[in-house]
């Protein structure tokens, strides 16, 4: 009977017992996810595209309708363009730190 129980609670062991491999699947893991994370942050560059387009294209038609703004409206234009495009730097500086810092 004792015999059994061990043989029983021995073979439970082994089932439990990490090992090598299940520590690099646990690391596949992780970078995997690391990597997913670096790709969603480093998607978010795009989008900043869309708002310089929209900004350039608002003050076109701005100037096409009244050409005598054309010198008030260029400030508010650059600015817009420059707060998009830091936009995009921020979430390309949060894709390389999600790379190469937080692995």
């Amino acid at each position: 009977m004792q015999r059994a129980v061990a043989s029983q609670v021995a073979r439970r062991a082994t089932l439990v017992r990490p090992t090598r491999n299940a520590a690099i699947a646990y690391e596949v893991t992780v970078n995997g996810a690391n990597l997913i994370g670096a790709g969603m942050a480093a998607s978010g560059v795009g989008v900043p595209a869309i708002g310089v387009a929209m900004c350039f294209s608002s003050y076109m038609l701005a100037c096409a309708r009244q050409p005598n703004m054309q010198a008030k409206l260029l400030p508010y234009c650059i600015l817009g363009f420059a707060l998009s495009e830091a936009l995009a730097l921020f979430t390309l500086l949060i894709a390389l730190l999600e790379l190469f810092v937080f692995s």
